[in-house]
C-alpha cells in the first residue's frame, strides 16, 4: 500500500508541473517519447520484481517443506 501512495504522490506532483498548452491536439513528441520510456521502464522493473519475488519465495517454501518431513 505504501508504494501505491508514493506513485500517486509522484503523479500529482507531475501534473502540477506540466505546462498547459492552448491546443490540446498539438503533441510534443519529445515529451511523449520520454513518458513512454519511463512507463516502459517502470513496467519492466515491476515485472522483474514479481519474477524475483516469486523465485525467492519458492526457495523458502522448499526449505520449509524439507524440514517438515524430517
Amino acid at each position: 500500500m505504501g508504494h501505491l501512495t508514493i506513485v500517486a504522490l509522484i503523479a500529482v506532483l507531475f501534473t502540477l508541473f506540466v505546462e498547459i498548452e492552448a491546443n490540446p491536439f498539438a503533441y510534443n513528441y519529445q515529451r511523449l517519447r520520454i513518458g513512454g520510456l519511463v512507463c516502459a521502464s517502470l513496467l519492466f522493473v515491476g515485472g522483474l520484481m514479481v519474477v524475483l519475488y516469486t523465485r525467492c519465495t519458492g526457495k523458502n517454501k522448499k526449505v520449509e517443506d524439507d524440514n517438515s518431513e524430517i
